[in-house]
């Protein structure tokens, strides 16, 4: 058998892996990275020009989705930095990627600017910069408190409880007439909120003022800007940028500075007062856990809880506001299981992170390519998710989908579950995927349950990558109040 690979052409092991990538029976072959398919480039600048006239780091998702159509579902390219990328689309690579390849310590790529600073100015960072059995310790005892089985019983009263504020100020204003919420910032608080809950637990201790109400909004606002920032620095060399002082990395770092400031003073504020509340701060104490690991770690774990939950609450709210008769029709009908096949759909056609990454730790076999160790692997998660192969009519928002035993599945010939993996997969899955899915359904079962939404926007809403795919202008969602008393089965929601 080995002889007989060892004889095929480049073509041929091509064509047998695309054969068999469905059914994961890959033949192992002696391809290198070199023998993948790589866009056309120029010496020295490589495919810069091309990227940058593609709209560049804002357009990232399009550029590679267009790459996929273009090479396949894997290929290879250098953005600018110091390695090349390989890109996977095929939902079997990538749980190959995730389940078979990641090592015991899995490793991700981080933006140059993140690394940089924390680099230049010591911050120690949580899990997302942890690596190593530094990172193994600390997330064993976070998926302890976050990802078992039963976690959902803990979490679930600091969730509800804070949309539940959430839902009884827009009732307050929507009484004064209809009214068109700011919804970036105001998911991002929510966020923020939730989280801050969920590290109290019931006895909250902290009283609300203006203070910390302005504290909050501070905190919403710097941590939406280190996404933005982020994005202007990509692909420009970061070292020179930070050399040269640019406006460009001044205004990165004060958002970056501002953000784990705010966070730490958040955090060691709950500490001080650890004895008096029962949330997620008291549980790691019991376990041990120092204070300064509790800072790092939960200061890191508040900032990156805005990004996931609030566009993810942003594109879902659009869709259902955008398909009227889908709501109307379906959502009041049935149980809380419609409002999540909402959000399974919302998060394969908005994937909140576009991309996942993971560095091989050891020589491995990807497809038909032996990969050496240290090559960045980059699962494209938007292109997966909208791949005619993997979902029947990808562009259209068709909830029931996910719902098995919905008869009109039966016409959507592709189906593969696989293909949508918001959270990633294996042992570095989002931590916070379990608090996300309760808060983004909680939060669209009571919005759909209490006001009627008109989309105001009369042109399209496009998609741009700000590390996470965000919209290309405000969504304008005009919110009203319905009479409960009057609506019956036949009346509309939206």
């Amino acid at each position: 058998m080995h002889r007989m690979t060892r004889l095929l052409s480049k073509q041929q092991k091509l064509l047998i892996f695309q054969r068999n990538a469905a059914s994961a029976e890959c033949i192992r072959t002696d391809l290198t990275i070199n023998e993948m398919p790589h866009p056309k480039s120029m010496p020295i600048l490589g495919t810069k020009l091309e990227f940058f006239a593609a709209g560049g780091g804002k357009k990232l998702h399009e550029y590679i989705d267009n790459r996929h159509k273009q090479l396949g579902s894997i290929f290879c390219e250098n953005l600018g930095g110091s390695a090349d990328l390989v890109f996977i689309s095929d939902p079997t690579l990538m749980k190959t990627l995730f389940l078979n390849l990641e090592g015991k310590y899995p490793a991700h790529i981080l933006p140059d600017p993140w690394i940089l600073y924390e680099k230049l100015y010591g911050s120690k960072r949580g899990l997302f910069f942890m690596n190593g059995e530094e990172w193994l310790n600390n997330r064993r005892i976070m998926n302890k408190h976050l990802l078992k089985e039963d976690s959902e019983k803990w979490l679930n009263d600091p969730v509800k409880a804070t949309i539940k504020s959430f839902i009884n100020n827009w009732k307050t204003r929507a009484e004064q007439g209809n009214f068109i919420p700011d919804l970036e910032t105001e998911f991002y608080r929510l966020s923020t909120d939730v989280i801050i809950a969920i590290l109290l637990g019931s006895n909250s201790s902290i009283k609300t003022s203006k203070q910390y109400e302005m504290l909050l909004c501070m905190f919403s606002e710097s941590v939406k800007n280190i996404f933005q920032t982020t994005t202007k620095l990509y692909a420009l060399p970061v070292t020179w940028c930070q050399r040269i002082n640019l406006k460009v990395w001044r205004d990165f770092k004060e958002c970056v500075d501002m953000s784990l400031f705010l966070a730490h003073k958040i955090v060691t504020e709950i500490l001080n007062r650890r004895h008096e509340n029962d949330g997620l701060i008291k549980r790691l104490c019991e376990d041990k856990m120092s204070d300064e690991d509790i800072i790092r770690i939960v200061a890191d774990f508040v900032i990156a809880a805005g990004d996931t939950t609030a566009y993810t609450s942003l594109w879902t709210l659009l869709l259902m506001a955008k398909n009227k008769d889908y709501v109307n029709n379906e959502l009041p009908m049935k149980d809380i299981n419609n409002i999540k096949h909402v959000v399974k759909e919302a998060m394969r056609l908005y994937p909140v992170a576009p991309f996942l990454t993971r560095i091989l730790p050891k020589e491995s076999i990807l497809g038909p390519y032996k990969l050496n160790e240290g090559t960045p692997v980059i699962a494209s998660i938007y292109t997966s998710g909208r791949d005619i192969n993997n979902f029947s009519r990808p562009e259209e928002f068709l909830p029931y989908r996910w719902d098995r035993n919905d008869p009109r599945k039966k016409e959507l010939m592709n189906h593969n579950p696989s293909a949508s993996l918001p959270f990633a997969l294996g042992s570095r899955s989002c931590i916070g995927k379990k608090i996300a899915m309760l808060q983004i359904t909680e939060l669209m079962s009571q919005i759909v349950k209490n006001f009627h939404l008109e989309c105001l926007n009369k042109t399209p809403v496009n998609i741009l990558t700000s590390q996470v795919l965000v919209p290309d202008k405000n969504i304008d969602i005009q919110v009203s109040l319905y009479d409960s008393s009057k609506l019956n089965k036949n009346e509309c929601w939206l």
